[in-house]
């Protein structure tokens, strides 16, 4: 008999018996082999989590002087300062230059001195520590000089470096950007550069606890040079050898060999300036705590195989036979199935699943109920519609006997304009799919505003239409909205002036119309809103997400536009869509 037509309690006894005795004894065996391994895996956790706290711990303390450095813009006498050639600056420009420079240095504890470096070649600085010493360092670390400026204006983080002053060596690293002037030409004025204590992460890190630990913490670029270190204090760079492995490795945390010893090592690395950070844990110490999981689970295992038969009888009792007894009230036919309630005597996942049976046969009956009276309604809905529907082609006929009316008064005004709204009604209920030609669009668009010429008097719109065009598909009616917001909203305040310009050609392949107005123009804000699925302007958001659906999300809507000087919209179609 296959294992698959048994039943649920002979399958069970089956899984009693056979998966029993001898999977205990094997995973007895396995635990005192493989506990090791399980523990090193929990320590990948640990050290996976802890790293990560530390991570973004680190980066929201350094974005901190990122936020620094970039006040260099809400100073305009600063950059004005750096603007003025030096010939024509005053005493007063270098004291507001000095003053901002300590400002920085004041205001926050790990900021040591900073420096800008103007373009002009003159340097100014505030350098309490290093008597100006890293004026030469920078001027030295051409490679430095090179990273800023490609960063062209975004933050460079520079990796750690020595400084002896006349006391004692010191450690620092640095964020540097380049200054523009953002008010006119964005040309680079000079570069500002804050050098930072690196006793910053050893105080952060004993405030995270982690200072004390006997995992080694290192922050490294991606060239493997140290940053900073809690243990490996006196190294500067990492092992090129062991530094490849852990670059290499496709998992987070792994093994490595550093100085002929076996690690636990984590790896992330940071997505804000690429910096490595990296946790490194003896192996045989990580193993030495983790001995006292062989004995709990051994102990563990004994009590879970004298408490195997008991929970066999309870799984019986409890679990199969109710079970068994809802499949075979499933079992009877739909039709009796309905009405059926099913009673047990607990409060367990089974009593409520017999509970949620019953409800659901009460549901289903609640629901035949109610879907028989919304049937009879909706018959009745469709019938009051049916009647009260005016058929548009008794509007287009009206309109026609108007037009007959006018020719004879005469009045060709009146005959235009009827004219105009009949072509655009007609072309509307055409019986037509909803894919239409180009040409059929534009001259819908035509008679759209021959009605406004007439109404206003005046000529409104340009064409300029190459016939090239004339045969590319896209859906009935997209470019009427359009010209109707142009006249709305973009002559709202104006009509004297107004003038719509729609041009149309073939650019590489593809059919390009351009509808431009004159008007009030819109905002940037605006343009995103109008076409998004929030838009209070429907039109042209169905346009631009049914052009999307109909060829793509390289196509759409694209709205150029400034305040006071018109909007112009432009849709693209491509090849393809003369076989839609």
């Amino acid at each position: 008999m296959k294992l698959k037509g048994l039943s649920i309690k002979k399958k069970f006894v089956l899984v009693l018996i056979i998966f029993m005795v001898i999977p205990t004894c094997a995973i007895s065996g396995w635990m005192y082999t493989k506990v090791s391994s399980i523990w090193i895996q929990k320590e990948y956790s640990n050290q996976s989590n802890e790293l990560g706290n530390i991570l973004k711990t680190t980066e929201l303390q350094i974005k901190e002087h990122e936020n620094i450095i970039y006040e260099i813009y809400q100073d305009g006498d600063i950059v004005k300062t750096l603007k003025t050639d030096p010939k024509d600056r005053i005493p007063l420009d270098y004291v507001e230059m000095t003053n901002y420079l300590r400002s920085i240095q004041t205001e926050n504890e790990y900021v040591e001195s900073s420096y800008l470096f103007s373009d002009t070649g003159e340097v100014f600085f505030q350098d309490s520590m290093i008597n100006g010493v890293f004026q030469e360092l920078y001027k030295e670390n051409t490679g430095w000089q090179e990273q800023i400026k490609e960063n062209n204006g975004a933050v460079t983080w520079i990796s750690t470096y020595n400084i002896q002053n006349s006391r004692k060596q010191k450690q620092y690293f640095s964020c540097a950007i380049v200054v523009k002037d953002i008010t006119s030409t964005w040309e680079p004025l000079g570069v500002l550069v804050l050098n930072i204590d690196l006793s910053l992460f050893g105080n952060l890190f004993e405030l995270l606890g982690q200072q004390d630990d006997h995992t080694t913490y290192v922050i490294a670029d991606d060239e493997g040079s140290i940053i900073w270190s809690n243990h490996l204090t006196a190294a500067q760079h990492l092992d090129d050898e062991f530094f490849l492995s852990v670059q290499n490795s496709k998992e987070t945390c792994s093994e490595q060999v550093y100085e002929e010893e076996q690690y636990v090592v984590t790896k992330l690395t940071s997505q804000y300036n690429g910096w490595n950070y990296i946790s490194m844990k003896n192996r045989a110490e990580v193993l030495q705590t983790g001995r006292w999981v062989l004995t709990t689970t051994i102990a563990q295992l004994f009590f879970i195989l004298m408490f195997s038969v008991l929970g066999a009888f309870m799984i019986q009792r409890y679990i199969i036979y109710p079970i068994q007894k809802m499949v075979v009230a499933m079992s009877v036919p739909e039709k009796e199935l309905v009405g059926k309630r099913l009673y047990i005597n607990q409060e367990d996942e089974i009593g409520k699943l017999y509970q949620s049976f019953n409800e659901m046969n009460e549901k289903i009956e609640k629901f035949i109920e109610k879907n028989n009276e919304m049937n009879e309604k909706e018959k009745e809905y469709q019938i009051q519609a049916l009647n009260a529907q005016i058929n548009p082609h008794f509007i287009y006929n009206t309109l026609d006997t108007l037009h007959w009316m006018a020719l004879d008064i005469p009045a060709p005004e009146i005959c235009k304009l009827i004219n105009s709204f009949s072509e655009i009604l007609r072309y509307s209920i055409s019986k037509k799919e909803s894919i239409v030609t180009l040409k059929e669009e534009l001259q819908c668009i035509r008679n759209y505003i021959n009605i406004y010429d007439e109404r206003y008097e005046m000529d409104f719109a340009r064409f300029q239409v190459d016939e090239a065009v004339y045969c590319y598909r896209t859906f009935k009616m997209l470019l009427q909205p359009i010209v109707e917001n142009c006249i709305v909203h973009g002559f709202s305040q104006n009509m004297e002036q107004a003038c719509i310009n729609v041009s149309a050609q073939i650019e590489e392949d593809e059919a390009v119309v351009r509808i431009r107005d004159n008007g009030v123009g819109i905002s940037e804000e605006r343009i995103v809103y109008i076409l998004s699925k929030d838009s209070d302007r429907v039109g042209l958001s169905n346009i631009n997400q049914r052009l999307k659906l109909l060829y793509g999300e390289n196509y759409g809507l694209k709205i150029i536009s400034q305040k006071g000087q018109g909007t112009e919209v432009i849709l693209r179609f491509p090849k393809e869509s003369l076989d839609i």
